[in-house]
């Protein structure tokens, strides 16, 4: 086929290019995948842990059936397996100096403090629409770091140390990097639940984030090229042309943008971006925390922790079950400078939470050296959103963004993306019918 035979050019395989390259391809669209890497997934990938046969998800793996409802439409479309997380039958908590046999060990000063907390974030929560972009909502003052923001609460110091994992874990940074408004606008996709927020989604994929991104691609029957990072975007009235690293050309009557928003800045678009997305893309997404595992033994029955600040690890579980051991994945905030790569090091660190653990293996993928990343999952840095949210979403053309950086509302998980990927291929095909 000839690249000006193209209708659609998916420039990124994660969730949102896959999704859209599915919707087009299914509207009788005809669609080239372009992909940097060698493998789909994006930010998720399903891969065997250190040098043993035993897979693992080194970025985003988790699922929420009952809120993460574009997700779930996919998964029950492909009929993908889910699996339930363990539940915690061990569990151990360092927080303010002390340890607690329980993840949540909360005395009645801490309960009056948490209660006194939720009524102004559920309230300020409600003032969010989640489907309408940031920027037009009247929502700046709540556009401040997340650690400013929960200052005025005065809040218990074990529970202030217990909220501060969970909001690293989930936020995927330090609190001083990351919006309360981003924390907050998740909770109107949360039944306005904000202590929700803080707990995983209860459901892995139980082959892999793989085996929905290949159910997308083999339904897309689209064509691929792999290996082909992109390094300019020329659009014109008539088309698109996409100009590959070692020269390869891409022609299309118009195009997907499904990359990171981190990495935008490494593609040369002709003309220039909006001065909204060239402002936001300057500020970026801080999403840096390591997410690791580990191999582990001598940890009790299906263990789970977390730690406070002056702790390496902020949470962590004992996921799987081998024969070898526990195989445990955990989350620390890269400003702890934990090597995930060295065994003894990640011995260390659960040991602060439990004396006999021994860890004989280790494994990370560092996300922020990823040049087809340069980052985690999304976390909103204050002034983001308030100001560019729209801008970065928006058309420019025929090119239309797509990516869980953009999307307004679960902005950073799976689902935001495949919701965003759907959207901006309806849009695309809208433009092809006129």
């Amino acid at each position: 086929m000839s690249t000006e035979d193209y209708d659609a050019l998916v420039i990124g395989a994660g969730f949102a290019g896959l999704t859209a390259a599915r919707d087009l391809a299914k509207d009788g669209r005809r669609v080239l995948v372009v992909e940097a890497r060698d493998r789909i997934g994006g930010r998720t990938w399903y891969r065997p842990f250190a040098d043993t046969d035993h897979d693992v998800e080194m970025g985003g793996g988790w699922v929420d059936p009952v809120f993460n409802k574009a997700l779930m439409r996919e998964v029950e479309r492909y009929a993908i397996p889910l699996a339930e997380c363990p539940d915690g039958e061990s569990q151990v908590a360092v927080l303010g100096g002390a340890t607690y046999d329980s993840i949540c060990p909360l005395a009645p000063a801490d309960v009056i403090g948490l209660e006194r907390a939720l009524v102004p974030i559920i309230r300020d929560a409600r003032r969010i629409d989640p489907e309408v972009p940031l920027d037009q909502q009247d929502t700046a003052d709540l556009d401040v770091p997340l650690d400013r923001y929960l200052e005025p609460f005065d809040l218990p110091v074990k529970l202030r140390e217990l909220i501060g994992a969970w909001n690293r874990t989930s936020g995927g940074c330090e609190e001083a990097d990351i919006s309360a408004l981003h924390f907050l606008s998740w909770v109107p996709s949360l039944d306005g639940s904000a202590v929700t927020i803080a707990h995983f989604p209860s459901h892995v994929f139980a082959d892999g984030t793989v085996s929905l991104a290949d159910a997308l691609l083999a339904d897309a029957a689209c064509d691929t090229a792999f290996d082909t990072p992109v390094e300019a975007v020329t659009q014109t009235a008539e088309g698109v042309e996409v100009l590959a690293r070692g020269g390869a050309r891409f022609r299309g009557r118009a195009a997907v943008i499904a990359v990171p928003l981190n990495c935008w800045g490494d593609i040369e678009f002709r003309p220039g971006l909006s001065p909204a997305k060239r402002a936001g893309a300057a500020i970026g997404q801080s999403g840096t925390t390591t997410k690791l595992w580990a191999l582990a033994t001598g940890l009790p029955e299906k263990l789970q922790g977390v730690g406070e600040r002056a702790t390496p690890l902020d949470t962590f579980t004992a996921q799987f079950a081998v024969a070898e051991g526990d195989l445990v994945v955990g989350f620390s905030t890269r400003e702890r400078g934990l090597d995930a790569t060295d065994p003894a090091a990640v011995e260390a660190a659960l040991r602060q939470f439990a004396p006999d653990a021994r860890v004989s293996k280790s494994d990370t993928h560092d996300w922020v050296a990823d040049p087809f990343a340069k980052g985690t999952w999304c976390a909103a840095p204050a002034g983001l959103l308030s100001k560019h949210a729209g801008g970065l979403a928006a058309d420019e053309g025929r090119l239309f963004f797509a990516g869980s950086d953009l999307s307004h509302a679960f902005r950073g998980w799976i689902t935001a993306a495949v919701d965003s990927g759907g959207a901006a291929a309806a849009r695309l095909t809208a433009l092809l019918a006129d």
